[in-house]
């Protein structure tokens, strides 16, 4: 990070980048869902087809059978049954590099495995308040237990002498989504989209799309809901590891919770909500399947799919349906079956959308594979022709 941006109070802590005027931050609300109108909450990893593939790759792979250990409910509570060990005595810290509202981010390095780690701690003055500490530690146990590639390993919480907690986790060396996607714009600008190969850059943009599909797939595998995926939440490693970050609002739905749904406060990125969550409507995985669906037309068009003057203006249009057009930001075309599955995933109501995260990833790999996608029904001459090319799937 550059120097102008230490200790800059408009650079987000849990990134590391400067926040613009853009009104993509996160929010909280604090009203609880009443629960009206909502049946049973859907859990996602427990579709029967789901297991059904599942065990056919246990049956393949063989060996210890670990499910009942993975599988098994996340703890999201802020208790602790162990100590803390001293985080002087274990990490040499070098420098701070990120300072937001109540948090700060500091580079240190492990004294026995010399490694260098990311630290994330309360700032002076908020470490005592409970209710920040106990969403503090909630944060760093649900991120620990989604053990994912696409997820930032969490090494462990760590104490001090002022009886602080800290959140040791692995140093990401790279930068978001949102600072890939304006770089390339910036290019586009200043060179011309012509002097570049931008099917292939689209490709590229979707690769890495599609590792967030699976590591959200796999976060509703283990019924946990994101509630604030945008660009800014996407980090790209330097050799293009992609890791999907902050899950300080992420919520399970438990079969405990019965007919009413999981009750939660209106929290995440107004630009990015779904519209049934500004609805007031139980808690659902597809909502994320909706912002996904926001963040791919973002990639795809390289301009942001809900737009307005302020916060209250975006959440409007998304209560309304208003989405803007799919159009490359430098009228490049767009094939028509990427916008039927653009438009698939940011259906309205939640039935019409893709229903998993792996039904949109597979669409798209379908896609960027040149065959049929489910998004396009398909005509009898179309699909003629695709047999009579060779391509008949």
């Amino acid at each position: 990070m550059s120097d102008r941006l230490k200790n800059d109070p408009t650079v987000d802590v849990r990134t590391g980048v400067k926040v613009e005027n853009d009104f993509n931050r996160t929010v909280v609300v604090t009203l609880v869902d009443s629960g009206s109108g909502g049946g049973k909450p859907t859990s996602f990893g427990g579709s029967s087809a789901s297991f059904q593939k599942k065990r056919e790759i246990e049956e393949l792979v063989g060996g210890v059978n670990i499910n009942p250990y993975v599988s098994s409910e996340l703890d999201t509570t802020s208790h602790l049954d162990g100590s803390l060990n001293k985080l002087a005595d274990k990490y040499a810290l070098l420098e701070d590099f990120a300072s937001g509202g109540t948090a700060r981010v500091s580079i240190a390095r492990d004294r026995n495995l010399r490694r260098l780690v990311a630290i994330k701690s309360l700032k002076q003055g908020v470490e005592h308040n409970a209710d920040l500490l106990d969403a503090f530690v909630a944060e760093a146990k649900i991120t620990a237990q989604l053990d994912h590639p696409g997820i930032i390993p969490i090494y462990e919480l760590s104490g001090d002498d002022g009886n602080g907690v800290h959140l040791v986790m692995k140093l990401v060396d790279g930068k978001t989504l949102r600072e890939y996607l304006r770089n390339t714009t910036l290019n586009y600008r200043i060179r011309g989209i012509e002097t570049f190969d931008e099917a292939m850059m689209l490709r590229k943009r979707l690769e890495i799309f599609l590792r967030v599909c699976d590591t959200i797939a796999y976060a509703h595998h283990r019924n946990v809901v994101h509630r604030d995926l945008k660009p800014e939440n996407i980090m790209i490693g330097k050799f293009m590891e992609v890791f999907v970050m902050d899950w300080g609002i992420a919520k399970v739905i438990s079969e405990a919770d019965g007919p009413g749904g999981t009750k939660v406060r209106l929290a995440g990125t107004p630009r990015y909500f779904a519209p049934e969550v500004l609805r007031r409507e139980p808690l659902d995985p597809r909502s994320d399947l909706f912002t996904l669906g926001l963040i791919l037309q973002e990639v795809v068009t390289l301009q942001q799919a809900v737009q307005g003057k302020d916060e209250k203006d975006l959440m409007d249009k998304i209560v309304n349906g208003d989405i803007c057009p799919i159009e490359h930001l430098y009228q490049w075309k767009i094939d028509r079956d990427l916008q039927a599955i653009i438009r698939k995933a940011t259906a309205y109501w939640p039935n019409d959308r893709y229903q998993t995260a792996e039904d949109l990833a597979e669409d798209l790999r379908r896609y960027m594979a040149g065959l049929t996608v489910s998004a396009v029904p398909e005509s009898g001459w179309r699909k003629f022709l695709r047999k009579l090319f060779g391509n008949g799937q």
